[in-house]
């Protein structure tokens, strides 16, 4: 909450400051163009008053050269003293050469008589007056021109302001949204890494209270994790063999009766045991299936040695042939074998699901094809059955731990639904992948991609 308040002030500041300044700019220009208004309305006014003046005086002295009226001349020094009262006023102003010459007529007009002045010298006023004029106009036209330069430049300063601003806030707010999603984003790997299992919280984490306060309940959870996880390896160790031990009088009690050692048996009661016998063998591979699922999630070493890969196959497929035969699915094996390094338990454990399931999900009358091929880098190899396509809503999640898809196993005992995760975990425990390589025209493959191990040993 600190780092958030504290980036929204430092981040509001600038565009406060700029908004600032191009109000006092604003306001500033707003003032000077008021008073260059009034100035310009001042001047103006005045220098029309003079030109109308100067007008007068020329008409009033022409009049008084013709009627001689003492009246006239009163009126001809009232109109020349108002002109003169404002070509003071205007000489604190405005700068112009014709004003001192317009002071010596108007004091040799003061000093004569009205009679001996000629109507020449009071009209020598209108051109003199009318240049000030113009000379008014001219220094009004330039302050104009430089409130307009000055409010160019007022707003190329506001411009380069606001751009310097913008700029400065723009690199805050990258700062402060780093500083806030930097630890969020590690909080998120941290979460991810929980959720995939990845028990490791030892890289040192830098943040916000709030953040390290989340970190913290994470770390917790971590070492709740962690005891929930040892204490489900214990129990799993625990059922395995309390399982195992009364599985194992059951299977040998059973195949004592299906041998008729304890006397002989009805047809009925021969396919009671058939039945036992089968569903204990199945109990028992979904309890080695539960325990190798286990195993492989928590990883290990794995001894990779180089060896045939046939042998490994044939035995893969002994434990299969009883259904096999029974459904009279053909199997094809490869003609050449290709010694590659691998780890014999895994890769057993990886083809004996697969086999599984071809076997399982195979059309009868059906054909089971298992290819091998290598190069100077990868061993593939290739199971595949005839049988009904993988649906398409199944693809997604195919190798999912105890995902049951469409096409379910048919019978009383049905599968686990971790066949195939453990299969590629094995593989990928050997640095290799398994992918569904055919889904189409009633044919169903799988791939084992194995890649060369330079540190195996030879057996």
């Amino acid at each position: 909450m600190q780092l958030v308040v504290l980036a929204f002030f430092l981040v509001v500041a600038p565009l406060g400051i700029l908004i600032y300044q191009a109000t006092d700019s604003m306001v500033t220009l707003s003032r000077q163009g008021r008073e260059h208004a009034k100035e310009a309305l001042d001047f103006f006014s005045r220098s029309q008053h003079l030109r109308e003046l100067s007008g007068d005086l020329v008409r009033s002295a022409r009049q008084f050269n013709v009627l001689k009226k003492t009246e006239i001349e009163d009126r001809f020094r009232d109109q020349l003293s108002e002109y003169k009262e404002l070509l003071q006023l205007h000489s604190f102003l405005i700068d112009s050469g014709n004003i001192e010459t317009i002071f010596i007529l108007i004091n040799e007009m003061e000093e004569r008589p009205l009679e001996s002045t000629s109507t020449e010298t009071v009209s020598a006023l209108v051109p003199l007056t009318q240049t000030l004029y113009d000379d008014t106009r001219k220094k009004l036209d330039q302050r104009l021109e430089y409130l307009n330069a000055k409010a160019e430049e007022q707003q190329n300063l506001l411009w380069l302001q606001a751009g310097l601003l913008i700029t400065l806030s723009t690199i805050l707010i990258l700062f402060f949204s780093i500083r806030i999603t930097q630890p969020v984003k590690q909080l998120m790997l941290r979460i991810k890494a929980l959720g995939h299992g990845r028990l490791d919280m030892s890289e040192p984490f830098n943040g916000p209270k709030e953040f390290l306060a989340l970190n913290q309940q994470l770390e917790w959870l971590e070492t709740h994790l962690q005891l929930l996880e040892q204490e489900k390896q214990a129990f799993l160790r625990h059922m395995s063999h309390e399982l195992k031990t009364p599985l194992t009088t059951l299977r040998e009690g059973t195949d004592l009766l299906a041998e008729e050692l304890a006397g002989p048996l009805t047809e009925n009661q021969k396919e009671i045991i058939n039945l036992m016998q089968e569903n204990s063998f199945s109990l028992q591979s979904l309890i080695e299936q539960l325990l190798d699922y286990n195993r492989l999630q928590h990883g290990g070493e794995h001894e990779m040695q180089n060896q045939p890969i046939l042998p490994v196959i044939n035995e893969s497929l002994a434990s299969h042939q009883l259904l096999l035969r029974q459904k009279q699915i053909k199997v094809t094996l490869p003609k050449q074998d290709s010694p590659w390094a691998v780890d014999k338990g895994l890769l057993q454990r990886a083809l004996s699901n697969l086999i599984s399931n071809a076997s399982v999900y195979g059309s009868e009358h059906g054909e089971l094809k298992i290819s091998l091929m290598t190069d100077d880098n990868n061993l593939t190899i290739d199971i595949g059955n005839t049988g009904p396509e993988i649906p398409e809503v199944d693809l997604g999640k195919l190798f999912d731990p105890f995902y049951q898809g469409v096409n379910k196993r048919q019978g009383s005992v049905k599968g686990s639904g971790i066949g195939l995760s453990i299969a590629r975990e094995s593989i990928r425990a050997m640095g290799g992948n398994l992918e569904l390589h055919n889904n189409q025209d009633g044919y169903v493959s799988f791939m084992i991609s194995l890649p060369r191990q330079g540190q195996a040993t030879d057996e």
